[in-house]
């Protein structure tokens, strides 16, 4: 990510906004939001990341610190929790925070850098990622526009995608006829439960 240094007499920066005290050329004020975009889409991974380390290393005493950054909990404990849930690794700098609020909800890191390079690959806004993820594929323009839809009808799309994700890991790891006999046995009796479904159907 970018840092944030920035000196400069034509302007300052305060917790309210930018001053500007002199014209600024096209080249120094697209600089300017050149570093000041990056930040603005991480502040709050930097202020979660922040609160968590400060609630691991002095536990009650970092409560006194939160009071004092006049956010309120509701928010703080929004970026904590989002900042916990997704690693460092699985973060993308060309997304916003709320895009991964979004993946923040799924357990699997692979799941959550899945659907977060699939949001960067196709500039998905936020409401199409969260979409996506409901229906277990890219939502489409057309369905984007389409009214809401019944969540528990397209839900299993997300469970049946992820099983896939897993086997596609698997196999990859290691060809299924290299599996041991238990392994094999014990997966075939809990795929006898997706069989029964699909001859029901």
């Amino acid at each position: 990510m970018t840092p944030l240094a920035i000196t400069d007499y034509r302007f300052q920066i305060s917790p309210v906004g930018i001053e500007f005290r002199a014209d600024l050329d096209f080249d120094t004020w697209n600089t300017l939001g050149e570093k000041l975009v990056p930040v603005g889409r991480a502040i709050g991974f930097i202020i979660g990341d922040w609160i968590n380390y400060g609630n691991g290393r002095y536990g009650q005493m970092y409560e006194e610190a939160l009071a004092k950054t006049g956010l309120t909990y509701q928010t703080l404990a929004n970026y904590a929790y989002v900042a916990r849930r997704v690693q460092f690794s699985c973060r993308q700098e060309n997304l916003g925070f709320e895009h991964h609020a979004v993946v923040a909800k799924l357990k699997s890191p692979d799941d959550q850098k899945h659907w977060l390079e699939l949001a960067g690959t196709h500039d998905l806004s936020v409401r199409r990622l969260r979409k996506s993820i409901n229906y277990g594929r890219l939502a489409t323009e057309e369905e984007m526009t389409e009214g809401p839809t019944e969540r528990g009808h397209e839900t299993y799309l997300v469970y049946i995608n992820q099983l896939l994700r897993w086997w596609k890991r698997e196999t990859g790891k290691a060809p299924v006829d290299t599996w041991d006999k238990e392994r094999r046995d014990g997966l075939r009796r809990h795929f006898s439960r997706i069989a029964e479904i699909h001859k029901a159907l």
